[in-house]
């Protein structure tokens, strides 16, 4: 299933009318469009609402694991390299709040270019963007993507920005700014209309080594959530060029009896694979 995020309805507006999603009544609180195989929430402006309806939407959707998040919007240029009205796929997300940083991975196709974005709390001033070090910046992805990790991989995750201001608007601006949005549409829609095989995990991974991975989990005894993290740093592994996950075969000849040693040992390997 593909579960579609944005913050307004304006947002919203294209992808419902592009994809004929119909609205769902029994969600008065949090605004929900759908159409079998596809859920858009509509979640409101910040993170806290952002993280609070990307919830919502999983509760909605059910099987996590057999699920793909978009998170598609407006967002402010911070630099001079982005043209208004161009989508762009974010490659690392930053928040301002915390100074963490976050990584959608990259790897379904698409013909945008790729981005940095800053998530703050607050509206960044044009005055600020000689301090950025970001390329755009918004005020939900960070709280998107920390409550979606919750439930999935980060390569089950896509964040599309369209760059409608460079940080210096006053309201008369706003129907500029939602065109611009609406005729960047044509660049990413398509993505969304797609019957494309989303699960990008079993796409990095050969079906060997998801075998060997799954015995190596059993073996060991991990939890669900190991076995996750186990499986996502074995796909970046993949992705930056490791070829052979044979060294773990060590591995299965432990037996651990103790939880600090299975843990000690899963620790152990998500080292390796991030090397």
């Amino acid at each position: 299933m593909k579960l579609i995020l944005t913050a307004l309805r304006q947002e919203a507006r294209p992808i419902i009318e592009g994809l004929e999603l119909k609205h769902d009544p029994a969600s008065r609180k949090i605004p929900v469009y759908a159409r079998e195989g596809t859920l858009l929430v509509v979640s409101g402006i910040g993170k806290l609402y952002a993280a609070v309806a990307t919830a919502h939407a999983y509760h909605i959707a059910g099987q996590p694991e057999n699920c793909h998040l978009f998170n598609i919007g407006m967002c402010g240029g911070a630099t001079d390299n982005v043209q208004l009205g161009q989508a762009l796929r974010i490659h690392k997300i930053w928040d301002a709040a915390n100074g963490r940083e976050y990584f959608p991975d990259i790897l379904l196709e698409m013909p945008l270019e790729d981005a940095s974005l800053g998530t703050f709390d607050k509206p960044v001033k044009a005055s600020n963007r000689p301090n950025l070090t970001c390329d755009l910046v918004d005020m939900e992805a960070s709280g998107i993507f920390q409550a979606a990790h919750l439930f999935m991989s980060p390569l089950q995750m896509t964040f599309i920005k369209v760059v409608t201001d460079y940080l210096s608007f006053t309201p008369g601006d706003y129907p500029e700014m939602i065109r611009y949005f609406e005729e960047s549409a044509e660049s990413w829609l398509p993505i969304l209309k797609e019957t494309v095989d989303l699960d990008l995990m079993n796409r990095v991974l050969s079906s060997d080594q998801e075998r060997f991975l799954s015995e190596v989990v059993k073996e060991m005894r991990f939890t669900k959530t190991q076995s996750l993290q186990l499986m996502e740093a074995a796909a970046g592994y993949v992705v930056r060029g490791g070829k052979d996950l044979e060294f773990f075969k060590p591995v299965l000849k432990i037996r651990p009896k103790h939880k600090s040693v299975r843990n000690e040992v899963f620790n152990s390997m998500l080292k390796d694979l991030n090397r």
